[in-house]
């Protein structure tokens, strides 16, 4: 009723201001107090109303309850996440191309086509070493400096990163282990803890290049890449992967490989690609060049899995003998993989039709062919 009356009836004794309900009243006294009776868990710091300190908590925390239902980021506070929001009401005038990511930021823009390019603009003055991202090389940089700009306010323990402080924050280490400050989960390795935490700050740092959605996990993101976008453009895009093995396809680089500018070209044929180390390998076809000797006899081959297979079968002794037929080899994965011969097994089955397969290599060859429409060659 107040509301349309617009009564008033609860003054301030301090400062005369009025208000229609007791409960406000009472939290507007808190400004006038000295006391901070809300007090931080994490580093004992005041505050005079309950919401501040709630929000100045998920700086130790990391959580981010507020996520936007467009684009999934998350966000600390709600007013970060109206701030953000305006970006996709307004008009979008930066396109990229290569992937159909859109911004009103010129500069988003930029940061955002280094991802197809390759390109990697900001160097170390130090070392020499190149970054797609400003924020990286700022990263890098305090290696050499030995800066530690990041305080913990609880034990003043600094460090160079930000996410090592957060670490820090949220994990201890007992009796060999790291212990989730937040829930009961330990693990005797950094990296699984790190890899836990995203579960309570909601990061996803790991972003698809083909259409921007950010993952918690590598592993999730592969996955996304996989399932999603290589299944759907399988048929669109076949003109380009006439060059690739179905293993290769399965790689999650391999489509965004195709959809960019290839960086290097062969010069002696038609062969590209946007990976030095995959031109490096492809060149020996042409250079005839051997660079890995065996140790034993001094044969060179031009890849080291050749002279892995060289030493096994000429050098090393033979260990394993198929109780079947004369077939021996010194490495047990390839007499099991003979051994199927014999049994009739199938431990390969394809996840599309049911279809059974001795080999790998066959079911992989069964779902190019049969379920992707593609031809033998």
């Amino acid at each position: 009723m107040r509301i349309h009356t617009g009564e008033l009836p609860f003054p301030c004794k301090v400062c005369n201001k009025r208000f229609r309900q007791q409960s406000n009243l009472t939290q507007h006294q808190r400004t006038h107090a000295s006391t901070k009776p809300f007090l931080c868990n994490y580093c004992g710091k005041g505050f005079r109303f309950k919401g501040d300190m709630l929000r100045h908590t998920r700086i130790h925390t990391g959580e981010r309850p507020f996520k936007c239902n467009i684009c999934q980021k998350s966000f600390r506070q709600s007013s970060h996440l109206n701030h953000h929001k305006i970006t996709h009401l307004r008009g979008r005038k930066y396109i990229c191309k290569l992937c159909g990511y859109c911004t009103a930021n010129k500069g988003h823009m930029e940061c955002h086509k280094v991802k197809h390019t390759g390109e990697r603009p900001f160097q170390c003055s130090m070392c020499g070493k190149r970054f797609s991202q400003g924020s990286h090389m700022r990263a890098h940089h305090v290696k050499h400096t030995g800066e530690r700009p990041f305080p913990c306010t609880v034990c003043g323990k600094r460090f160079s990163q930000k996410s090592s402080l957060n670490f820090h924050m949220i994990s201890t280490f007992q009796d060999g282990k790291y212990v989730c400050l937040l829930c009961s989960y330990s693990t005797p390795k950094a990296s699984h803890m790190r890899a836990h935490h995203v579960k309570h700050t909601g990061e996803r740092p790991f972003q698809c290049s083909v259409c921007g959605k950010n993952f918690s996990q590598k592993s999730n993101l592969n996955f996304h890449v996989r399932n999603i976008h290589l299944n759907r453009m399988f048929n669109e895009l076949s003109p380009f992967f006439a060059a690739f093995s179905y293993d290769s396809l399965m790689k999650p680089y391999t489509i965004i490989d195709c959809m960019v500018g290839k960086k290097y070209i062969c010069k002696h044929c038609p062969y590209s690609s946007v990976r030095l180390d995959n031109m490096k390998r492809h060149q020996l076809k042409h250079t005839g060049e051997r660079p890995y000797g065996c140790s034993i006899c001094g044969k060179r081959f031009g890849y080291k899995s050749n002279l892995n297979q060289h030493c096994a079968i000429v050098h090393f002794e033979i260990k394993y003998h198929c109780k079947q037929c004369p077939y021996s080899s010194a490495r047990l994965d390839n007499m099991k993989l003979h051994q199927v011969k014999h049994t009739g097994e199938r431990p390969y089955g394809c996840p599309i039709c049911g279809k059974r397969f001795a080999y790998k290599s066959n079911l992989n060859q069964h779902r190019a062919i049969v379920h992707f429409g593609y031809t033998k060659f």
